[in-house]
Formats: structure tokens, C-alpha cells, sequence
């Protein structure tokens, strides 16, 4: 997919050189991210890219990617401050709606479409902090 593509060119390193990502804040961090990686493959998603550490010096963790990923599993849940992604699949806007609004947190949201109109409508009906 695109969204693997682009996450492949994506460069960690030290965050005053050009890089795109810079390690984690902590080893406690790095590991609380890792277990949430952890947890998304024990559960049955699939992790389509990354999902392992990077031996460098410093904090880092690969862009990591999960499809196949169910309401029920932790990395659904849960927000997750560090480099992973979890995919889950709609069919209509107003499913995407509901399970948004279900969530404990709501820190932010994001509505990526063409339509104006539509994007307006959505982003006054999820109840985050902030909608992009």
C-alpha cells in the first residue's frame, strides 16, 4: 500500500541531523511502545511493517504498521505515544463515527476526504479535542 511505501522511506536517527524520526523519550517509554507491539501480534493482527527495535544507540523503534486489527485488541483501545499504526476497516462513515466516540481518550482525530462538506459534517459529530 502507500501508506507502507511512504512508512518505508521514513528515517531515524539523531533528531538534529535530517531524519524524520528521532527515538523515544525514555527506555521506559521504548519499552511500554514495545509492548504494545507485542501485544498486536500476540492478539492476531498482522504487522505489515516493522515491529522491532532498532539496534542503534538511543530509544528507537521501527514505523510499525497492523492491519487486520479488531475493536477488541489493545492496540485498538489504547493510545500508544510512539511509531505504531493500527488499521482497522469501515464500511460507512457513521460506523467510523460510533467506534471513534466509544473511545476512552479522543485527544484527536483525523477525516481524510475530498469533499468539504463531508469532512465538516464528521468533524462536528466526533467528540476529540481536536479533528484534522
Amino acid at each position: 500500500s502507500k501508506l507502507v511505501a511512504a512508512s518505508k522511506k521514513r528515517t531515524q536517527g539523531n533528531p538534529f541531523k535530517e531524519v524524520n524520526m528521532g527515538p523515544q523519550v525514555s527506555a521506559e517509554q521504548q519499552d511500554t511502545v514495545w509492548s504494545y507491539i507485542k501485544s498486536g501480534k500476540r492478539e492476531g493482527a498482522d504487522c505489515v511493517l516493522g515491529g522491532r527495535k532498532v539496534e542503534e544507540n538511543g530509544y528507537f523503534i521501527q514505523p510499525t504498521i497492523f492491519t487486520n486489527v479488531t475493536d477488541d485488541m489493545k492496540i485498538a483501545r489504547e493510545e500508544i505515544f510512539g511509531p505504531v499504526m493500527s488499521i482497522l476497516k469501515f464500511r460507512t462513515m457513521d460506523e467510523a463515527i460510533k467506534r471513534a466516540n466509544k473511545s476512552h481518550y479522543g485527544l484527536a482525530a483525523g477525516i481524510f476526504t475530498k469533499d468539504l462538506n463531508t469532512a465538516l459534517k464528521y468533524a462536528n459529530l466526533v467528540k476529540a479535542g481536536t479533528v484534522w
